[in-house]
């Protein structure tokens, strides 16, 4: 939870207040504004009405009390909305389109909302593998591109939520990148945390938790650190078997086997599994899709039927998970609202999704000789 200060200093911003316009809505100097955020100072009780009135924000919110319950409410409800268009949408390329559109609306509705900011330069970015390589809405491209990195560089200029300023790094790291500006593309990856040092917040915590509260605390630290480490596993054999998938399917699939099988060693501690489930079918997918690049269309399919096997696992295990009490305080709100969206209906508008892809890409109809096979 951030001080009352760090608070008042992030919302203030957020709305394009000076220390010196909040001082006189609230009727105090300008140098009792800056005490209060510096954290030399601490506003009287009598001020915390006005204050959270002028910032236009309840008492909880001011506090911090319940902001990261609004988060993760308002980033399920997003990604829900998301998971929608994607389902309607007619094909990859469009339901890209239709995000960046969907969250630039959101975005006019509350300019100062950094999730709703930094959600739409994801989008944007997602949209930008299809300009650059299928030359897809590059006549749109141009006005989605700048507002990006202006919300995406407001987010990061005003919050001081870590998660969403690396998001936003993230974010327009990848846009530069499609953009072919290398140079601002790695500024921006510069900002974001690396494993090179080994000296990593996680290399710690959990001994920290040890001595000071003992080892149950200890387990409960070490299960979130290798959540955090299976995701980041994940994430960059996905990149690398996605990237070789087209220019090099022989090793997308020979990469993709072996993430695969770490998967499956993560998979043993059933608390990882929730961190494999988009990875685990995204991984799937582009070994799908070099299979039938090389026209082998029966091991395509004898992949896509381990998916539909390892997705009914996983499904099953959510519905464990969500029927005991003693199960779900393991997760957080964020997790357990993934879990929930993990229904029936949405595996096979995932498994569809991919017979899309493949017959999308054409491949000399073999996308539709494999889809005829299922």
């Amino acid at each position: 939870m951030e001080s009352l200060g760090n608070n008042i200093k992030r919302i203030r911003k957020q709305l394009g207040l000076t220390q010196e316009e909040l001082a006189l809505h609230v009727g105090v100097t300008p140098q009792a504004v800056s005490r209060w955020e510096n954290g030399t100072g601490m506003p009287d009780i009598s001020l915390v009405v006005p204050i959270a009135k002028t910032l236009q924000v309840s008492t909880d919110s001011l506090f911090g009390v319940d902001d990261q319950r609004y988060d993760s409410k308002l980033y399920i409800e997003l990604k829900r909305s998301i998971e929608k268009i994607e389902a309607d949408a007619e094909n990859n390329e469009e339901a890209a389109l239709s995000k960046c559109q969907f969250m630039l609306k959101k975005v006019y509705e509350d300019p100062d909302n950094y999730i709703y900011s930094v959600y739409y330069v994801e989008q944007v970015a997602n949209l930008s593998r299809y300009v650059h390589y299928n030359h897809f809405a590059v006549d749109k491209w141009p006005e989605f591109r700048e507002l990006a990195i202006k919300y995406g560089s407001n987010a990061i200029r005003f919050t001081d939520e870590r998660e969403w300023n690396e998001r936003a790094h993230f974010a327009l790291a990848w846009i530069y990148i499609h953009d072919g500006n290398y140079a601002y593309a790695r500024e921006h990856i510069e900002q974001l945390p690396t494993i090179g040092s080994n000296r990593l917040q996680e290399s710690i915590m959990a001994q920290l938790a040890l001595f000071e509260n003992g080892y149950d605390a200890m387990g409960e630290v070490l299960t979130m650190n290798l959540q955090n480490f299976v995701r980041a596993v994940n994430k960059e054999n996905l990149y690398a078997i996605q990237s070789y998938a087209w220019g090099k399917p022989e090793k997308a699939i020979e990469h993709g086997k072996w993430a695969l099988s770490i998967i499956d060693t993560f998979c043993q501690k059933k608390e990882m599994k929730s961190y494999c489930r988009g990875f685990l079918r995204d991984i799937y997918k582009f070994i799908i899709f070099a299979e039938i690049r090389l026209d082998n269309i029966d091991e395509a399919k004898k992949y896509f039927d381990e998916l539909k096997d390892q997705m009914k696992r996983m499904y099953q295990y959510h519905q464990e998970v969500l029927s005991s009490e003693s199960e779900r305080a393991k997760y957080n709100e964020r997790a357990l609202g993934y879990m929930e969206a993990y229904t029936r209906e949405f595996m096979a508008q995932q498994l569809q999704e991919i017979i899309d892809f493949v017959i999308g890409c054409n491949m000399d109809n073999n996308g539709e000789k494999f889809a005829k096979i299922l």
